[in-house]
C-alpha cells in the first residue's frame, strides 16, 4: 500500500488533503510548515510525500518522491530542478491526485497539462503591435525552419520573386540584415515559435 506523508501550510488544508487521499492511500503522517522536511518525515514510513508550495522548504536531501500541489506555475523549473518528481495545480480533482500519487510512487513524474502549457507560453511580448503582416510572419516562420526561398515559394505558391520582396519586406520592418536576425527578433518577440 503507498503510504502518504502530507505537507501542509495549515491544519485546515492538511485536513481537505487528507479527506482528498482515496481509501487504498494510506497517510504516513503530516506536518503543518515544518522547517526541515527531511526531520518531519524521518520516523515515518512515507513512500510518497504531498507537500502544498506554501509549505514548502528545502527538499535537497528529501530521498522520498515528492508530490508538489502548485499555485503559482511561474518558478515550475526550478521546482523540476530541486527534484521534485511530480507537479499538479492545487485545485486538482481527487482522482487526478490519486493517479499522480500512484504514478509517481511507482517511479514516474507527473505534470498536469495545464502547468505544461503554461511552460511554453513565450515570456517576452513587445507591447508594440506586430509590424509584419499574416504572410510575412508565414515567410519568417520558414525561414526559422532553415528553408531557402526556393523552398518557402513552393510551399506558399508563390514565385521566388515575391519571396525575396517578402523577406526584404522584414528586414526592412525589423531593421535587420541577416536571416538569422530576423528569426531571433521573431523568436524574442513571441512572433515565431523555434
Amino acid at each position: 500500500m503507498i503510504r502518504v506523508f502530507i505537507i501542509a501550510q495549515s491544519i485546515v488544508t492538511q485536513a481537505g488533503l487528507t479527506a482528498l487521499l482515496t481509501p487504498d492511500l494510506a497517510i504516513a503522517g503530516s506536518a503543518i510548515r515544518p522547517a526541515s522536511i527531511s526531520s518531519a518525515i524521518d520516523a515515518s514510513d512515507a513512500t510518497v510525500i504531498l507537500l502544498e508550495q506554501d509549505a514548502m522548504s528545502d527538499v535537497s536531501e528529501v530521498e522520498i518522491p515528492i508530490v508538489l500541489l502548485l499555485d503559482d506555475s511561474s518558478a515550475i523549473a526550478e521546482f523540476l530542478q530541486a527534484g521534485i518528481r511530480s507537479i499538479l495545480p492545487s485545485d486538482v480533482s481527487r482522482e487526478q491526485l490519486t493517479e499522480a500519487i500512484k504514478a509517481t510512487s511507482a517511479g514516474l513524474s507527473v505534470l498536469h497539462p495545464e502547468l505544461i502549457d503554461s511552460m511554453f507560453v513565450p515570456t517576452v511580448r513587445s507591447s508594440e503591435p506586430m509590424p509584419l503582416t499574416p504572410r510575412e510572419v508565414e515567410v519568417l516562420t520558414m525561414l526559422a525552419e532553415g528553408l531557402g526561398n526556393k523552398a518557402i515559394a513552393q510551399h506558399l505558391n508563390l514565385s521566388e520573386h515575391t519571396v525575396k520582396f517578402h523577406i526584404s519586406s522584414i528586414f526592412s520592418k525589423l531593421d535587420v540584415s541577416s536571416r538569422t536576425e530576423a528569426v531571433i527578433l521573431g523568436a524574442k518577440q513571441g512572433w515565431i515559435l523555434l
